[in-house]
């Protein structure tokens, strides 16, 4: 006989539909460099100190898969790593959309989590690899084995078991950047398979396809906007952009944007925020530093050089004055964590220095330096 219960109660409740979500991020998150920038951001909020983008013009293997679905996401696509290694709440943080758990930390730009699923403008399946799991997330539920709309992706424990083994083509692509898919990844590298026409036909996230030459054009408007990219960041020093040929053993540097002459004293200023966010201010805190620039471009045998210095200035206000005293009801009524802070800055360079030469002596000037 049938018990009362299963007789009153019946599965029934509020969902989501997240490939509609995520149309909804992608309408507030431009594209082009937009994409690019978000990846930084998010890597400065985990700390990291590098970040490398690279465009991966490859067609990979595809015999030995998750699923014979995931085939046509074999080939070109963006590839993007930085140095730090994924904690258990970046996971959980990562796996949400509007609800990450950097919405309680105001230091954090990315803090509501949004930023990260502009990537959805590039592909249907973006996947990572960091510390000992390879993840892969899809949204409408129809590349990955077993997923459905309550569980749209899948966490693998690489190191825990044979996956390299058994799917060595789905996992190769991962191998670049240190990572070896064989043990714990010191970073984090993630890969976006480029949304081709036909995807994009039947794609509902998006109807944009995207080609290696679309990267590659947003790989130069990043290098010309690199400095402003890194100019009010806490933690990275250095973006690089690669491109990886087929047929070539690895990539081939082509851009890189950095923070030259780093010291102690140097982070110390750029991570202000974070060392004020965590105590009480009761007089507002003033902070001013220059910052050198170094950026260089890569072509064949030749490297041209460019270097700025700005001056910064940032502040952050008393807890007793009127806008801290808004974030602080800010966050005690209504949960929405801010940070009374204000940071400009100010190109004070002469001249940039422009210099074109050939790669070997770059390196010859750089190992003077050194011993010097």
């Amino acid at each position: 006989m049938a018990s009362q219960e299963s007789i009153l109660l019946e599965d029934f409740g509020q969902t989501v539909d997240l490939t509609r979500r995520i149309r909804e991020v992608l309408l507030n998150y431009p594209e082009g460099t937009t994409v690019l920038k978000e990846l930084i951001q998010n890597a400065d909020d985990a700390g990291a100190t590098t970040v490398s983008l690279c465009l991966d013009r490859r067609n990979h293997g595809g015999d030995s898969l998750l699923s014979d679905s995931l085939t046509p996401w074999q080939g070109p696509a963006l590839l993007a790593f930085n140095d730090a290694v994924f904690t258990e709440d970046d996971f959980i943080s990562i796996s949400k959309i509007g609800g990450s758990t950097k919405h309680g930390q105001a230091s954090k730009t990315g803090r509501f989590g949004v930023g990260f699923n502009s990537v959805y403008h590039l592909t249907d399946l973006p996947s990572f690899v960091s510390g000992k799991y390879v993840v892969l997330f899809d949204p409408q539920g129809v590349y990955l084995p077993s997923v459905s709309a309550a569980n749209p992706g899948k966490r693998i424990d690489f190191t825990g078991s044979s996956a390299l083994s058994f799917y060595r083509d789905q996992f190769s692509p991962y191998c670049a950047f240190g990572c070896n898919m064989q043990s714990p990844f010191s970073g984090t590298l993630f890969r976006f398979p480029l949304r081709n026409a036909y995807q994009a036909g039947k794609s509902k996230l998006s109807r944009q396809a995207y080609s290696p030459e679309d990267i590659y054009s947003m790989f130069v408007q990043l290098f010309e906007e690199g400095v402003l990219t890194l100019l009010f960041l806490k933690s990275v020093l250095s973006i690089e952009m690669y491109v990886w040929d087929v047929g070539e053993p690895e990539p081939k540097k082509i851009h890189s944007c950095s923070v030259s002459s780093v010291t102690d004293e140097t982070v110390w200023h750029r991570q202000a925020l974070l060392r004020l966010s965590k105590c009480l201010n009761t007089t507002a805190e003033v902070d001013a530093f220059p910052l050198d620039f170094l950026s260089e471009r890569i072509s064949g045998d030749k490297a041209e050089r460019q270097t700025e210095r700005f001056y910064v200035v940032q502040t952050m206000a008393s807890a007793s004055s009127r806008i801290g005293s808004f974030a602080t009801t800010s966050s005690k009524e209504y949960d929405i964590h801010l940070q009374p802070w204000a940071s400009v800055a100010a190109c004070i360079s002469d001249n940039s220095l422009n210099v074109s030469k050939s790669k070997k002596e770059y390196d010859q000037n750089l190992e003077s330096l050194n011993v010097g």
